[in-house]
């Protein structure tokens, strides 16, 4: 009999520990669940903030979007306003569109010959005083290095 009461205690124990174990694994398989929860709560709450803020920067951006688009068009208005304005005053003028380029590249022409006429000016300008400068220095230098022979006088080296 103690064989039995052996192998009685050997199930029992037996039982015992897949009692224990089957308790231990629900108590971890709840807590997984609860954290889980727990995860699965925070990752919804940081989707919304992101999606709440890619909500804001497409709103940002496509404002931006919009506010270049309506000065693009408001710069193409003027730009066709221009354009129109030139190809009316060409189409008004007396000589068409050859007697409008004539008279530009007269007016063109005019413009550069009273610039070319400044520049000249201003060269013969720099040149007289150029040319006075160096008067002066020679000037200068003469009275320096050398005096003028007074009549009479003789330079000492024919002298000798």
């Amino acid at each position: 009999m103690e064989e039995k009461d052996k192998m009685q205690e050997l199930l029992d124990s037996a039982k015992e520990m897949a009692t224990n174990a089957g308790e231990q694994l629900e108590k971890v398989r709840d807590e997984a669940a609860a954290k889980m929860d727990q995860l699965s709560v925070a990752a919804g709450e940081k989707f919304d903030e992101i999606k709440a803020a890619a909500g804001e920067k497409m709103a940002e951006w496509s404002e931006k979007a919009e506010k270049m688009a309506a000065e693009a068009r408001e710069e193409a208005a003027e730009k066709a306003a221009e354009l129109k304005a030139a190809k009316e005053k060409i189409a008004a003028h007396e000589g068409g569109a050859l007697g409008f380029l004539s008279d530009k590249a007269r007016e063109v022409i005019g413009e550069v010959k009273e610039e070319a006429a400044e520049v000249a000016d201003k060269g013969k300008d720099f040149w007289e005083k150029a040319k006075d400068y160096a008067a002066e220095k020679t000037d200068d230098v003469k009275n320096i290095f050398g005096k003028e022979e007074k009549p009479g006088e003789e330079k000492k080296e024919d002298v000798a």
